[in-house]
């Protein structure tokens, strides 16, 4: 790889795609992630990563439509990260780091009373988060896709540099992917938000996996509309 650890992150910082910094270094984007990983394993053995205090947001039983900070929530939030935040348990998450976000979205009736959840992994598969959501009356594929919009806020609120988003909806994969169109007029809104949000995490990707692999976000998206 024709390019040291140090101009890798800095074109990370510019916005540059993996694929991009790949194609400048002459390597696979494989390679790419292996230099990023090995520069946050260097950094973590001299600093000590940037720490949030843990957020606890549950919805309020009063008003299932307003997150309500639990008991021991140490976070002041404004209405807008409260919003994000809403049915979240995050421990640990440091700043400019490695995450992978497992997904779903589940509807009772669909369209029916719907919930998202999401399962947050740290780059050594530990897991440092979850949401579990109500999201008013919906239909599964429109659970689907807040579900990955929820994700990739809390991604930028992290400033995560390396994303990986799981699903096991091949159809959200698909139309984002650009293989399959979207005809609904409201989905084209959430799928143009959502293709935006990703943009702007330069190492974002999402991909598909069996449903057996996604069972704790999707018990957490059925768990929020019980």
């Amino acid at each position: 790889m024709l390019m040291s650890i140090e101009r890798v992150l800095k074109l990370l910082e510019e916005g540059k795609s993996l694929e991009k910094i790949a194609e400048l270094a002459h390597c696979e984007v494989s390679d790419v992630v292996s230099v990023i990983e090995e520069a946050r394993t260097i950094i973590n053995r001299h600093e000590k990563p940037f720490a949030r205090k843990k957020i606890i947001i549950k919805r309020s039983a009063d008003s299932p439509g307003e997150a309500d900070a639990s008991e021991g929530s140490s976070d002041i939030l404004d209405y807008e990260t409260r919003a994000l935040f809403e049915g979240a348990e995050l421990s640990t998450i440091p700043l400019n780091s490695i995450l992978t976000m497992y997904i779903d979205g589940a509807s009772s009736g669909n369209p029916g009373p719907a919930g998202i959840g999401i399962v947050i992994l740290d780059q050594d598969d530990r897991q440092v988060g979850k949401v579990s959501s109500y999201i008013g009356r919906r239909t599964n594929n429109y659970a689907e896709y807040m579900a990955l919009i929820r994700a990739l806020k809390i991604a930028l609120y992290f400033k995560t540099k390396i994303l990986k988003i799981r699903t096991d909806s091949e159809l959200v994969v698909k139309q984002l992917n650009g293989e399959y169109k979207v005809k609904n007029d409201q989905i084209k809104k959430l799928h143009e938000q959502a293709a935006k949000l990703m943009k702007s995490i330069a190492g974002c990707r999402i991909e598909h996996v069996s449903r057996n692999l996604n069972d704790k976000a999707d018990y957490l998206a059925k768990k929020a509309v019980q």
